[in-house]
């Protein structure tokens, strides 16, 4: 459960952003310099550089035939009275594998120092490029 309202409401934002494929929109929920990590490393970044990927991002989503995104639960543990760790666990479904849920983890830790909350790093917990090749919705 997310106890604190403005996380809360941002990680609604957030989940009917991704539905929608709208990544650019997504972007605005991140600090101006943010890392992404996952099984096959980090990444530091800007918020500039991740509007620049956006439409790229969007675009490789529709080709695999993203069809919807929810979050299936969500679980905060504040780390400080300016930080918490957030673990999202996400459903999505694709037109290749019907309406079966493709279920995934991700972490987010979010700044609370600033007028709203910010993601400053989100650590994708599953090897997103090899669950895709798994499901057929890429090639090797």
């Amino acid at each position: 459960m997310i106890r604190d309202e403005s996380i809360r409401e941002m990680f609604s934002e957030y989940e009917k952003a991704f539905a929608a494929l709208d990544v650019g929109a997504n972007a605005r929920f991140f600090a101006d310099s943010f890392i992404s990590a996952g099984p096959r490393g980090a990444i530091a970044q800007s918020k500039a550089e991740f509007f620049k990927l956006a439409d790229q991002a969007a675009a490789f989503y529709r080709r695999v035939g993203q069809t919807s995104a929810r979050i299936l639960s969500a679980d905060e543990s504040p780390i400080s009275n300016e930080y918490s760790m957030v673990r999202v666990h996400w459903g999505v479904t694709f037109e290749k594998t019907g309406g079966r849920l493709i279920e995934f983890d991700v972490t987010y830790f979010v700044s609370k120092a600033g007028p709203r909350p910010e993601i400053i790093m989100f650590i994708a917990h599953q090897d997103e490029q090899k669950a895709m090749q798994d499901l057929g919705l890429t090639v090797t």
